[in-house]
C-alpha cells in the first residue's frame, strides 16, 4: 500500500507561498516542529512529489494542511 499523500501550503515570512503533495510523515514532522516552543528541528525536509523541499522552520509564517472529505454526487441545497 502506498504512503498517504496530503496537500500542504506553507507561507513564508517574505510572502512566498509553496503548495505541494507530501507524504503524511513529512507533514506530521513539520507540524511538530512548528508547534514546539523552540525545541523542534530548525530545518524539516518534506518529501514532495517533485523531490525534497527543505523548510527552515523559523521562516514559516503559516502552514495549512488540506483535508479533502470524500464526496459522491452533487451538493443539494
Amino acid at each position: 500500500m502506498a504512503e498517504e499523500r496530503v496537500r500542504v501550503e506553507i507561507g513564508f515570512a517574505g510572502g512566498q507561498i509553496v503548495g505541494s503533495f507530501v507524504d503524511g510523515r513529512s507533514a506530521d514532522e513539520l507540524e511538530g516542529a512548528l508547534s514546539s516552543t523552540g525545541a523542534g528541528k530548525p530545518v524539516v525536509v518534506l518529501e514532495t512529489e517533485d523531490g525534497p523541499l527543505h523548510v527552515v522552520v523559523a521562516t514559516v509564517a503559516y502552514y495549512k494542511r488540506i483535508v479533502r472529505a470524500g464526496r459522491v454526487g452533487f451538493g443539494g441545497g
